[in-house]
């Protein structure tokens, strides 16, 4: 069931009825079972896999609560849970990754691994439940208080709104918020409605309109000029922030329907002046989760400058290998990684150096340093996008103009005609355009609510003909297929 679906907009208003008629007692236990039916709708048999990792991380937490804190046995249930999540994840996600790598080496030697028995399908949204899960467990560790109630732990996990791709949630935010009655007031239930409105117009409208350029740049990677592949890239990175962003609004909107709050997960991230800046802009929830539950237990600052360094390399290649069983991932990782790192050097020297720190300091830096962040951004795309690294690689080269330009016909003349039948692409530029001058505005006016900037009192009644306009195109332009989120292959 995907979120822009037909389907899910008949399943949230029938669960937000039934969550508010439902007497409070038996709300967790209402939202659990439509987490589970949300959830197997795609394939009932992985509800066991969810339901399974639950029960376990539920027992190994409260065992390890009731351990001596430095009692060795607390640091061995730690380790058992961590490996039973990590290897429930590599298992589906890196099964074949590993074997292929593995043959890969036996090839030297004329030997190779027998063939996986059956098909291994990816779960949706374990990459991310996983990740709560550890969270979880290293937090209690810690000496955090564990979820006692298991509906309200098993509810952790599986809140339909955020089970598939996110936000990555913690639990000290989402479970206490099961115990207070919640109390939708007119204001929460229309940002909730404006949430979902706006993150289905950013996916639907924008997201999937810049798709059909993205999809048929590289369907023809060989076609492409220089221009045509940062043209692809740039068409990318804004799909993908539209996609997802789009996808964050839905489920915070769906959440706030019933009175929860979950994590903002995008904070105008193109907007940003540095790598660091964008990580703290970009992915919020993962951005922090890789900070807490990687880097800082790799060393994180200690132990100097080079230290930090190689930890956020190492973080960003772990973040890269998160992101998809292929080579072509791990060297974006190493890309994002070696980005922090540089962006680290320059910090140190512009800290240390005077003119580099007027530099640094004065207004024409700004724009300048928000250009190299997004193009640097955008470079890194054509590795991610790519289906090898392969094709990574010669998509690099034309971005860094490497490449002989193709004889003949290019991708971007068979991609202008192909798209001649859609309405909503000769709109994009102008949607683009507008949603650029309200990222500026709601950077400089930030508002308390998904960045967007309040609204002056003379100027209330933009809000109702805005939201409108968003129905009306959603209604005109949706296409028959639901095209599902970029995310939901993590």
């Amino acid at each position: 069931m995907l979120f822009n679906s037909t389907e899910y907009l008949i399943f949230l208003p029938i669960v937000v009825c039934l969550f508010w008629l439902c007497p409070f007692k038996y709300r967790t236990a209402l939202l659990l079972l439509a987490s589970y039916v949300f959830y197997m709708t795609w394939r009932p048999i992985y509800g066991l896999l969810m339901m399974g990792l639950t029960i376990a991380n539920y027992f190994i937490g409260l065992t390890m609560s009731n351990s001596p804190s430095q009692g060795k046995a607390r640091k061995r249930f730690l380790v058992t849970g961590i490996w039973l999540n990590v290897l429930a994840l590599c298992f589906f996600k890196y099964a074949y990754f590993c074997r292929d790598s593995a043959n890969s080496v036996l090839a030297l030697v004329h030997c190779q691994l027998p063939k996986i028995p059956f098909d291994i399908i990816l779960p949706l949204g374990i990459s991310f439940f996983v990740f709560e899960f550890i969270h979880y467990l290293v937090d209690v560790y810690r000496g955090s208080a564990p979820v006692k109630n298991f509906l309200e732990f098993a509810l952790f996990p599986s809140f339909f709104p955020t089970q598939i791709a996110g936000p990555i949630k913690r639990y000290q935010d989402f479970c206490p918020q099961l115990k207070k009655p919640q109390k939708l007031t007119v204001q929460e239930f229309d940002t909730g409605i404006e949430l979902l409105l706006f993150g289905l117009f950013k996916k639907v409208i924008v997201g999937d309109g810049i798709g059909m350029l993205v999809t048929r740049f590289f369907a023809h990677p060989e076609l492409l000029t220089s221009v045509d592949a940062w043209l692809a890239c740039y068409a990318f990175a804004f799909q993908v922030y539209f996609d997802f962003s789009g996808y964050t609004d839905i489920a915070r909107g769906s959440a706030q329907l019933m009175g929860f709050k979950v994590p903002l997960n995008f904070n105008l991230p193109f907007l940003s002046q540095s790598f660091a800046e964008y990580w703290k802009r970009w992915h919020i929830s993962l951005g922090m989760w890789l900070k807490d539950y990687v880097y800082i237990p790799l060393g994180g600052s200690r132990g100097g400058r080079f230290c930090a360094e190689r930890n956020l390399f190492l973080t960003m290649l772990i973040a890269g290998v998160w992101h998809g069983a292929a080579m072509h991932y791990v060297v974006w990782g190493a890309y994002q990684g070696l980005a922090l790192s540089l962006h680290k050097e320059w910090r140190h020297w512009a800290d240390n150096v005077s003119f580099l720190k007027k530099i640094a300091e004065s207004k024409p830096f700004k724009p300048f340093a928000i250009l190299l962040t997004f193009n640097t951004f955008v470079f890194g795309m054509a590795m991610f996008r790519s289906e090898t690294i392969d094709t990574g690689l010669k998509m690099t080269q034309k971005l860094l103009f490497l490449s002989p330009p193709p004889v003949g016909l290019n991708a971007f003349n068979l991609t202008l005609p192909s798209l001649s039948g859609s309405a909503i692409y000769p709109m994009l530029p102008l949607i683009l355009i507008i949603l650029a001058i309200g990222q500026i505005l709601a950077d400089r006016f930030p508002g308390p609510i998904n960045g967007i900037a309040p609204i002056p009192p003379r100027l209330r009644f933009v809000r109702p003909v805005y939201l409108a306009a968003m129905a009306c195109a959603l209604m005109a332009f949706s296409p028959d297929i639901a095209p599902q989120f970029v995310y939901f292959q993590f």
